[in-house]
């Protein structure tokens, strides 16, 4: 299990799915007999929906045409060509019987994603907060049924000059009893490019003038080299294969 702090327990479970295959899907068709086909059908509409936001970002930040989607094509092809991932969450009830069980803990610690942006889908309410651009107070998200949440990741962030932010999010332990005696599950759909792509804010950024700060020489590194480092940094050097939450 993740730590983003390294120290403070984090009360959840997780199941990652990079591709859509045998290996990544359960089949048990006595225990799962319809996962397969519905976890297949709700990635795939995941992928759609980020397309079409792709699609916005482009209108919206005037890019060369296809700039992001051309970038973001191999979604869900399996993390050694991309770190698209969808990510099922289960945080479980915090009950009374059970003493000492959230003592200290939150649910998830404190960070920023670190791919283009993130689609969260939450069944209710359950502690998550945002940290919103320019404070250092944490807001409550509420919960709107069927809504799904869009959350900037590091990559965009470099990629737009911060003109998109990666918005620091955490989820709390709820100090109502009513919220925090009950499960909560989410699904997020953690959409990245291509490992191979370059993360160059003069790729997405062409028609815009630059200042003088920002057109020195920077070193340019692709989307895998980068999301490693973010890993390295969150789990330590030898932590090679997790991902973001």
């Amino acid at each position: 299990m993740e730590r983003f702090d390294g120290k403070t327990p984090e009360l959840r479970h997780t199941y990652n799915i990079c591709k859509l295959d045998d290996k990544n899907i359960p089949r048990e068709a006595e225990t799962l007999p319809d996962f397969a086909e519905e976890i297949t059908t709700l990635a795939n509409d995941f992928t759609a929906l980020s397309t079409f936001i792709l699609k916005a970002l482009e209108v919206a930040l005037e890019t060369p045409p296809k700039c992001f989607l051309d970038k973001h094509s191999e979604m869900l092809s399996g993390d050694d060509v991309n770190m698209t991932t969808l990510r099922m969450i289960y945080y479980p009830a915090i009950v009374d019987d059970e003493p000492g069980q959230s003592e200290g803990a939150v649910r998830c610690g404190a960070h920023v994603d670190y791919g283009t942006f993130t689609l969260l889908a939450q069944d209710s309410e359950g502690g998550l907060e945002v940290q919103l651009p320019g404070g250092d107070k944490w807001e409550r998200v509420g919960h709107l049924p069927g809504s799904i949440l869009i959350n900037g990741g590091e990559l965009l962030s470099i990629w737009t000059r911060e003109r998109y932010h990666a918005v620091p999010h955490r989820v709390v332990v709820p100090e109502r009893a009513k919220i925090r005696t009950r499960g909560r599950h989410s699904i997020a759909y953690f959409c990245h490019p291509d490992n191979s792509t370059m993360i160059s804010p003069r790729d997405i950024l062409a028609n815009q003038t630059e200042s003088a700060e920002e057109s020195t020489d920077e070193k340019i590194y692709s989307a895998y080299e980068l999301i490693q480092k973010k890993f390295s940094d969150t789990y330590g050097p030898s932590s090679q294969e997790s991902n973001e939450s």
